[in-house]
């Protein structure tokens, strides 16, 4: 058996594909020969990333307005998916609400319940979508994204910690119920990563204390401990969700790859 990282004549489907690391996965995976279903909430968001993305090669684009918290949305998304190339390998579930950093006893209730619904169900709801539609053959493939709230301990991020090892938990059962059809599922847990989102973050605070970016992120890798010294790069998360998705993974599931440069720290 020949093993390869090429992904040619496969269709991908990414949600929240319109930035951050569903957009550096999708790019990578398209670059790679992927057919490549961006889906999220805002049109204009996708189109601009849809470019981007038609940038790494000659395979085709889509763009699918979808809310993941909506079932009948999800369904219709999958659906067009699959139909527009005939056939779905790999979904990618990358949609994440952005959760204000507080102490979990402050919390609201109303803002876990939301939360687990647009990260947690919402991956539920297009992997229960996708199963009976995904490629049966040896490429079908699901990937989750759980955040390393759910393997380390950070403060006041409860609210996210608890939800990510919701969908690490997710992940582990979707895998065993999945591998008699052939399908392999894991996940992601991606450290510290230079997204748009921590970029805007850094440059406010800089500003506020009257220092560089560079200085606020070099702060946070020395408080969190992180081994490799620096945060990561997108693209660093989406070449672990390549080989998640390609012929080298073949024997893989039901784990969660900590892609963290040495963030966590579990001996076991």
């Amino acid at each position: 058996m020949t093993l390869d990282i090429r992904l040619d004549g496969r269709t991908a489907l990414i949600t929240g594909g319109g930035s951050g690391l569903g957009l550096a996965v999708a790019r990578l995976l398209h670059q790679q020969g992927a057919a490549v279903a961006l889906v999220g909430r805002t049109r204009a968001k996708l189109e601009e990333a849809a470019e981007r993305v038609a940038e790494g090669g000659d395979s085709p684009v889509l763009t699918v307005v979808a809310d993941v918290t909506d079932d009948d949305a999800v369904t219709r998304a999958v659906r067009n998916v699959h139909e527009w190339q005939g056939r779905l390998d790999i979904v990618v579930n990358s949609a994440a609400p952005l959760l204000a950093v507080s102490p979990l006893a402050d919390v609201d209730e109303a803002v876990v319940s939301d939360a687990l619904s647009a990260k947690t169900v919402g991956y539920l709801r297009v992997a229960r979508t996708a199963l009976p539609l995904i490629e049966k053959g040896g490429t079908g493939r699901i990937i989750n994204i759980a955040g390393m709230a759910a393997h380390v301990l950070v403060p006041n991020i409860g609210v996210a910690a608890a939800v990510n090892a919701a969908v690490v938990a997710l992940t582990s059962y979707l895998a065993a119920e999945a591998a008699p059809q052939g399908v392999l599922v894991n996940g992601i847990s991606p450290g510290m990563t230079l997204t748009q989102v921590w970029q805007d973050r850094h440059a406010a605070t800089a500003e506020e204390k009257n220092v560089t970016p560079e200085q606020v992120r070099d702060v946070m890798v020395d408080n969190l401990g992180i081994r490799l010294g620096r945060w990561g790069r997108p693209e660093e998360i989406a070449a672990a969700a390549l080989f998640l998705a390609s012929d080298l993974s073949t024997y893989v599931t039901g784990q969660t790859l900590q892609v963290d440069g040495g963030l966590g720290k579990s001996v076991i």
